[in-house]
């Protein structure tokens, strides 16, 4: 069975779509990912052998070849490119990345294979963002997404939102892929390193690491030998300041650093002894869980989506009401290793139900239902 994955304007640059197609690939489907994009292939995305690669808006040796295709990416919808290589391909199910990729491949096509929009995010702020930077895309939104044979969402509570636009019985969850860490490879909490890490790209809007350095400052005086580090992806010195001058107004500044990207960010988790989540919200913080699954406790937000369900409080970490809550749950972990042990135990224990040979399967089943209702 072949499986167009499209991937628009922005190239294959997530492990996780990675993993994904190589998955898709290993279970028998031929795979092919097309994007139409004027960039490189992201860093640390490898593809398996047999798996194809199409970009249809690609740098050339030649200048004004160049020139034509960044204009044309920049300034024209690549709607006629996909309808192009579809017709090519002739795949028997398309699987499509962003809704703006769902717009490519439905909007104003003739075909009729059917269509998967795989929502890799929290519905209500990727829609929400949509309509609102683009409210003449409404309908044009609406209609390609009753077109879908099926809409993928992360999480059982994120269907209500997506089913507000389609018919219910076409959204289906299925979580992303988690890898599993041998007992031997997790965090050994029974060494302390007096450690407490954040894993996400540094941004305040969404992330909001300054709730975790005023929480840690203000346990500061109590717990001065520890250390707390941020690592993810760097876009705002400005941002990254104002933390270090909330650690300083503590104290605390030489005890906070922002560490930036790491190749293999298992060694991270492994160096840890809490992962503290302050997000407002995520599609499946797939941070969140690979520290899970290497065996950390983790401290979120109650109402934070994806961070409260995958954080149990008071079984593999804690969720807190607010910040005052946050802080004095924050205390507990550090205070008591023999709970962060049983914590880490029950977080690596509750990953394995998002396995990658569990996940896939789900995968595996929705694409052939697919493909054989549209038949």
């Amino acid at each position: 069975m072949k499986v167009m994955i499209v991937k628009d304007r922005n190239v294959l640059n997530t492990k996780f779509l990675g993993q994904f197609v190589n998955s898709l690939h290993r279970i028998g489907f031929d795979v092919t990912v097309v994007c139409d994009t004027y960039k490189k292939q992201g860093v640390g995305v490898t593809l398996d052998a047999g798996v194809g690669f199409i970009n249809l808006n690609a740098k050339t040796k030649n200048p004004f070849l160049n020139l034509y295709r960044f204009l044309r990416g920049k300034l024209f919808r690549p709607t006629k490119r996909f309808k192009k290589v579809i017709a090519q391909e002739k795949p028997d199910v398309i699987i499509c990345y962003f809704m703006v990729d769902l717009v490519n491949v439905l909007y104003k096509q003739n075909h009729n294979i059917p269509v998967i929009m795989m929502m890799h995010g929290y519905p209500p702020v990727m829609l929400g963002h949509l309509m609102k930077k683009k409210p003449y895309m409404y309908e044009i939104y609406r209609d390609v997404m009753n077109r879908a044979a099926a809409f993928h969402v992360l999480m059982k509570s994120y269907e209500p939102t997506i089913a507000r636009f389609c018919n219910p019985k076409r959204v289906v969850t299925i979580p992303n892929e988690v890898v599993q860490i041998p007992v031997s490879e997790r965090a050994d909490l029974s060494v302390e390193k007096k450690k407490i890490i954040y894993v996400a790209r540094v941004e305040k809007k969404g992330k909001r690491h300054h709730l975790l350095v005023e929480a840690f400052g203000r346990l500061f005086k109590d717990f001065p030998d520890w250390r707390l580090e941020f690592w993810g992806m760097r876009k705002y010195p400005a941002y990254e300041r104002e933390l270090m001058e909330l650690a300083a107004k503590y104290g605390a500044e030489n005890n906070v650093s922002v560490k930036g990207y790491h190749p293999r960010i298992q060694d991270v988790y492994r160096d840890a002894d809490i992962h503290a989540f302050p997000s407002a919200h995520e599609g499946f913080s797939l941070a969140l869980a690979d520290g899970m699954a290497c065996g950390l406790p983790s401290l979120g937000f109650a109402d934070a989506p994806s961070v409260n369900e995958l954080i149990i409080d008071g079984h593999n970490g804690f969720l807190a009401k607010d910040l005052d809550d946050f802080t004095q749950k924050l205390r507990r972990l550090m205070s008591d290793q023999n709970l962060r042990i049983e914590f880490g135990k029950n977080a690596a224990a509750d990953m394995i139900d998002y396995a990658p040979e569990k996940v896939i399967e789900l995968w595996r089943k929705l694409i052939v239902e697919t493909v054989g209702e549209s038949k």
